[in-house]
């Protein structure tokens, strides 16, 4: 789409969230180096006055906004506003991590976690939605992680970046309507949570390092934020300079003609070990037409006109 044109925001306003360190700090380094007024969120003053001063000092334009993203998003809208007027971009970065097994975890430290990186997501773009609608080519970045596949112990991390990718993808469809391209992305990069993660692991640590830098992230975050990108709508694994879009697949199916208790207990090995072509799947409307096509046909091939959309509207 670029056609070797340099991607600048001239014009545009954003707010990042989480944005006083970490990868959300060069989000908002990248964005403002490219033109666009920046609106640096995050729960430490110190950290995100920082990050602004950088950008000041380069000679972009930010402001800093220490609210809540989960319990002050409107607040943050607001004082983008003050500030600039306008909004356009919302990458929604913020994000806590707490380890403990589910068992044992206290119950408000999961809910602090599921709250800053799901609910504050969803906050944030509610109070930003009309005005994003207003730009005329809003856009939002929604922040997963891999840790939505699982790992022992961060179950609260987890199911908070799951529940975003699934908040992400029905949005995007919403967002068509009005003219705001929502993406989620899957992000991989040398931060400092990393590097205590693989402190233990020199060689995988240089990996991270040398070959996988923020700065690679905050590339693709601008191409996403970007008012002349039509791509989204997808979830995007980026780490380096490679990217994939991941979607929900299954194996073959497994059809039992015993449909009992007994019938499933002697397939179990069959769905234990699954093995064959994978079936991808881009929203919920395409496992609908696979389950129907499995039972009838018909009845599937039936609904195929309707747009996936509008399906369950």
């Amino acid at each position: 789409m670029s056609n070797g044109k340099e991607l600048n925001f001239d014009g545009r306003v954003a707010i990042i969230t989480g944005a006083g360190q970490g990868l959300g700090r060069h989000y908002a380094m990248e964005l403002a180096a490219r033109g666009s007024r920046v609106v640096v969120n995050d729960v430490s003053p110190l950290k995100a006055q920082a990050v602004v001063d950088e950008i000041v000092s380069a000679g972009g334009q930010a402001v800093a906004d220490v609210h809540d993203v989960a319990s002050q998003a409107q607040s943050i809208v607001d004082s983008t506003l003050e500030a600039y007027r306008q909004l356009d971009i919302v990458v929604n970065n913020a994000g806590i991590m707490r380890e403990g097994l589910f068992c044992e975890q206290p119950m408000e430290d999961f809910w602090r976690v599921f709250d800053v990186s799901f609910r504050g997501s969803v906050e944030l773009t509610r109070a930003a939605w009309p005005h994003l609608v207003s730009s005329g080519s809003g856009r939002v970045v929604l922040v997963s992680s891999n840790g939505l596949l699982g790992a022992a112990g961060v179950t609260a991390y987890a199911a908070a970046k799951a529940a975003i990718w699934s908040f992400g993808n029905t949005l995007a469809m919403e967002g068509t309507r009005v003219g705001v391209h929502v993406s989620t992305i899957m992000p991989t990069a040398w931060t400092p949570m990393s590097a205590a993660s693989w402190a233990g692991r020199p060689e995988v640590a240089s990996v991270f390092r040398d070959k996988m830098v923020p700065d690679d992230v905050a590339a693709f975050v601008a191409f996403l934020a970007h008012q002349d990108t039509s791509l989204h709508g997808g979830l995007f694994q980026i780490a380096g300079g490679n990217a994939a879009r991941l979607v929900l697949s299954r194996f073959p199916r497994v059809a039992v003609p015993d449909r009992t208790a007994e019938g499933w207990a002697g397939a179990a090995s069959r769905l234990e070990e699954p093995s064959g072509e994978l079936q991808p799947f881009f929203a919920t409307a395409d496992h609908l037409f696979d389950e129907l096509a499995a039972i009838d046909p018909a009845v599937a091939d039936s609904l195929r006109d309707i747009p996936a959309a509008d399906l369950f509207t």
